[in-house]
């Protein structure tokens, strides 16, 4: 069986700006290299700046800075809700 290196994920950043989005994202990077890269590619603003925090809304999880999607059991249809 092959390795799966991205997800299919609901990314929401209702509490920055608004917007909800489904993507196609690693698994492998850290959440604080995660969302800098979203941050970039989508064009939002980082209004808080030094902390990367990440809600599992479907498992109760919270991700941070260093954590890693691939080491939470994070999978295809999870909604993330960056914080």
């Amino acid at each position: 069986m092959a390795i799966q290196t991205h997800i299919n994920v609901t990314v929401d950043f209702s509490k920055w700006n608004g917007n909800t989005y489904d993507l196609r994202i690693p698994n492998h990077q850290s959440i604080k290299y995660l969302l800098k890269n979203l941050l970039d590619t989508l064009k939002i603003d980082n209004h808080e700046g030094s902390h990367f925090v990440m809600k599992v809304k479907n498992k109760s999880i919270i991700l941070t800075d260093n954590d890693r999607l691939i080491d939470h059991q994070i999978t295809d249809g999870d909604i993330l809700q960056v914080l």
